[in-house]
């Protein structure tokens, strides 16, 4: 492979967009999001990322040193980043549901979700551009899953920290997290 500045990417910006489980995802980057999805707003400057880790099974022989094969036991897909906005959408997603309620004129009171609460579950989008190349990665299903520390200091942004797990489909064990983009680079080879 050649070396290709072209393909370096810099996501100077993007967009994170949450949704309920089977709200539909577009398979253009481009496209436009239906009304089900919420964009989340500001997002720290560390930006969004995302993960793959896999855990590896080795079988070994009796009459080899080394792994005779390796199997895949346990797969996790994963996006984290941090909220600056505050407000009832981004609220409950940090804390995994509840809901906030108005308790008098101009009062809100948010009610965290009990230990008896189904984890809330969110199809997610992160969506970000380099120049005229777009690119998407979207789970359909999935929740936050890691502690939701608030750092509330003089000094900077309190942000509501996310860390989100990717769900298997129902009835499925696919992965259920597409990447898709419009970027030259990725035409196959052969094509």
């Amino acid at each position: 492979m050649a070396q290709d500045t072209t393909e370096l990417v810099v996501a100077s910006g993007g967009d994170i967009f949450v949704a309920p489980v089977g709200a539909t995802i577009p398979s253009n980057p481009t496209t436009a999001l239906s009304a089900d999805w919420v964009q989340l707003g500001l997002i720290d400057d560390d930006g969004a990322k995302f993960n793959r880790s896999v855990t590896l099974q080795e079988f070994k022989a009796w009459q080899r040193r080394m792994p005779v094969r390796r199997d895949v036991s346990e797969e996790e897909m994963t996006a984290t980043f941090s909220l600056e906005q505050w407000n009832a959408e981004n609220f409950a997603f940090a804390f995994g549901g509840g809901e906030v309620i108005e308790t008098s004129p101009g009062i809100f009171k948010y009610e965290f979700p009990t230990g008896d609460d189904a984890l809330d579950e969110k199809a997610l989008v992160i969506r970000w551009n380099d120049g005229d190349r777009n690119y998407q990665i979207a789970f359909d299903r999935g929740n936050v899953t890691e502690q939701v520390e608030v750092a509330l200091k003089r000094s900077d942004l309190a942000q509501l920290p996310i860390g989100y797990k990717a769900l298997a489909a129902p009835g499925s064990d696919a992965i259920g997290v597409s990447f898709v983009t419009d970027d030259p680079a990725f035409t196959p080879v052969g094509s």
